[in-house]
């Protein structure tokens, strides 16, 4: 399983996170397939300092990424930045790309070895050369921010959400906002985790994943009937209640400690309550 949930995951937007569409049954969320939207939702753009070759790599990067083939996306990626060193589009698709692999080697709550270690100090080189390029963005410092989670730098990875966060426009900004809340509650900054959650389901009411971790750290801090009126949106969609009837649905994309609360949260009596009222409905 992909590890931590550091949402949003890195190359470019995200997959879209749980949202109500009646008209549809909810994805199935993984890590791997947040962190692929990312990449994604970039579309191809070409430095103009890129060589012809540099260009048929980048191409070629693409449509490895669009065929859910991370190894040789991230192969493509180094070649292409090999050929076009100048791209800070191309370094920066490379640490997110890296990031993706590097999860996938990983297991929740365990610091990164090996070659998952390897490709994250990567990531990080990349995200660094392209900001010295000139790419200063929310996607970006939202990438690094990620990395930054997976080798359990919560203080460095805040501050990359809450840069992501000043960066974002509108439609993106939900996922720095929860990434933000998710490491401050590592840092055991309750308080201020709460606060984090309230303002992103505030802006975004929508976002489903928002409620289910507000409901989460209210519970954390003994809140039993904000922590059901939390959980009480998420289940006001019968699809969504069921989706986040088990900690399946956050394993892989929330910090540790979120997901041993989250697991808390579904054995407590009012939430168990509202779940039940959602079935009869």
């Amino acid at each position: 399983m992909s590890l931590l949930g550091l949402l949003s995951f890195p190359l470019g937007l995200h997959f879209p996170l749980p949202r109500h569409e009646a008209a549809a049954p909810p994805p199935r969320l993984s890590r791997r397939l947040l962190l692929a939207g990312v990449a994604a939702a970039t579309p191809p753009r070409l430095s103009a300092s890129a060589s012809p070759d540099g260009d048929r790599a980048i191409q070629d990067a693409y449509a490895a990424f669009t065929r859910g083939d991370y190894l040789l996306s991230e192969k493509l990626w180094l070649r292409a930045s090999e050929e076009s060193p100048a791209s800070a589009l191309v370094w920066q698709n490379l640490a997110s790309v890296l990031v993706i692999n590097a999860s996938d080697e990983m297991k929740l709550g365990e610091l990164p070895r090996g070659e998952a270690l390897r490709r994250l100090q990567r990531a990080l080189h990349a995200a660094e050369r392209a900001r010295d390029l000139g790419s200063a963005d929310a996607l970006l410092a939202n990438a690094r921010g990620n990395a930054l989670g997976l080798l359990q730098q919560w203080v460095e990875a805040h501050a990359a959400y809450e840069e992501a966060v000043r960066l974002s426009p509108r439609d993106f900004e939900s996922i720095p906002l929860s990434n933000c809340a998710l490491t401050s509650f590592e840092l055991r900054q309750d308080e201020q985790a709460e606060r984090e959650a309230l303002r992103l389901t505030r802006r975004d009411p929508t976002f489903v994943d928002g409620f289910a971790l507000l409901a989460t750290l209210r519970h954390s801090r003994g809140d039993e009937s904000g922590a059901a009126n939390a959980f009480r949106v998420v289940c006001s969609d019968a699809q969504w209640c069921s989706r986040y009837s088990t900690d399946d649905v956050v394993l892989g994309r929330w910090t540790p400690r979120a997901v041993k609360e989250f697991r808390e949260l579904l054995r407590s009596p009012s939430v168990q309550d509202v779940r039940a009222a959602s079935a009869l409905r």
